[in-house]
């Protein structure tokens, strides 16, 4: 699997992952995953290129019924998990309302 499938298998035990497409597009890898918790469901869609010494250039698109996120950045591998935990959590509680 890719970043995103192992940092959300790492993070939340609780949500059932499936990989539906994953592939390495020159240097970008493409990640695009089903991710479901409690009968709800969200798309999420992960991109990331290595640029140099650690620094990636990366975006995220998470739809669900009720919400669209879409983030992008330049960052090392801690920024990167930062920012997926952020928007994740956000996600799973707009999932809630």
């Amino acid at each position: 699997m890719g970043h995103l499938s192992d940092r959300l298998q790492e993070e939340y035990r609780d949500l059932q992952i499936k990989e539906v497409y994953a592939t390495k597009l020159g240097g970008t890898d493409i990640e695009i995953l089903e991710v479901s918790k409690d009968e709800q469901k969200f798309i999420a869609m992960f991109q990331s290129r290595l640029l140099k010494d650690g620094i990636f250039q990366w975006s995220l698109i998470i739809t669900s019924a009720n919400n669209t996120r879409t983030i992008k950045g330049l960052d090392p591998t801690d920024g990167i998990k930062l920012a997926l935990k952020s928007s994740i959590d956000a996600m799973i509680a707009g999932m809630k309302e």
